[in-house]
């Protein structure tokens, strides 16, 4: 192991023994590090030498055992916080729909901003979320691995190469990432340079990620934005004008639910509500309606109004004995 991998397994030692309440065992230094006990005594050994009169010795009454900690909040210089990190809690306060807690959210950001020892990039930030593009849906959420969404993010960030492996395949993909698409279900968008094309991957499906030595230009011409605007989840197709009509009962709920980002409602003088918006996705747009049941109509176009009737009739059928 290189020194550089020493000194920053002893400094992570000591922000685990500071954020212990109870202590740390030299079987638990063992075990976190996955190295023998002998090992394990000489990085505490390490922090004993350079720390001595702020670390701590406990004995849980339990099992006898002798634990180490640091006295509270000795080792607070040595956390920080990266640009990831703030850009994930900029994707909570997104998420969350009260503009009331957003508020209290961002308020909470900066008072760890203030806090942070670390001077950290706005532009960082901002790339970071400017790549996480967000329809949010009612439904399930996929559990996904953090490992696997911390190489996607720095990826991103650092512009260099990730290596999958995908599905049900064993062949390894080379991908320069572009960003990630939240929906029921959350892709990777990453341009393949087999294909040659900017294709969509779903997180979940991925086996084994790695982050390669190659950085990548990323296309000038690509904005996630505008490629995630052009469909209602994720398949992209032919872009159609949308008009939705919603009754009074159901108005109060659609002028606070996002559909999509080109969404623009107009509450009419009769209490009822229109939505329009540009999208392709008739699939995912009729999923979506059905969940309002009968307070919403289809106004146009003509084409999604006919699949959506034949989608009822069709589920109609199957209910019949």
């Amino acid at each position: 192991m290189s020194r550089l991998n020493k000194a920053n397994e002893i400094i992570e030692l000591a922000i685990l023994m500071q954020n212990s309440y109870c202590g740390l065992t030299i079987d638990d230094i063992a075990e976190h590090f996955e190295c023998c006990r002998r090992s394990a005594q000489r990085m505490k050994a390490v922090l004993y030498e350079h720390f001595g009169n702020k670390i701590e010795e406990v004995i849980n009454l339990t099992d006898k055992k002798k634990r180490w900690r640091f006295k509270k909040g000795t080792m607070n210089w040595l956390i920080s916080f990266s640009s990831t990190d703030f850009a994930n809690l900029e994707h909570c306060k997104n998420l969350l729909k009260s503009k009331a807690k957003q508020k209290e959210l961002e308020e909470f950001i900066g008072k760890i901003k203030a806090l942070n020892p670390q001077n950290i990039s706005e532009s960082d930030i901002a790339e970071i979320s400017l790549n996480q593009s967000y329809a949010i849906r009612q439904g399930f959420r996929e559990n996904l691995k953090l490992e696997i969404m911390e190489v996607i993010n720095y990826g991103i960030l650092a512009q260099k190469q990730i290596k999958i492996i995908y599905d049900k395949s064993d062949k390894e993909i080379i991908l320069n990432p572009y960003g990630v698409l939240y929906s029921d279900r959350i892709y990777l968008v990453a341009y393949n340079e087999w294909a040659k094309e900017i294709w969509t991957y779903r997180i979940s499906k991925i086996k084994k990620i790695e982050l390669t030595n190659n950085y990548f230009d990323k296309d000038k011409n690509f904005d996630i934005k505008t490629f995630a605007s052009r469909s209602f989840g994720i398949y992209q197709g032919e872009v159609f004008d949308v008009i939705l009509q919603f009754n009074n009962e159901a108005t109060v709920d659609a002028k606070e639910y996002f559909f999509h980002p080109t969404q623009k409602g107009k509450l009419n003088t009769d209490g009822t509500y229109t939505l329009t918006l540009k999208a392709s996705g008739e699939y995912e747009i009729i999923t979506e309606l059905l969940k309002w049941r009968n307070g919403v109509k289809i106004i146009a176009p003509q084409s999604l109004k006919k699949t959506y009737n034949k989608t009822i009739r069709e589920m109609f059928e199957n209910i019949k004995e």
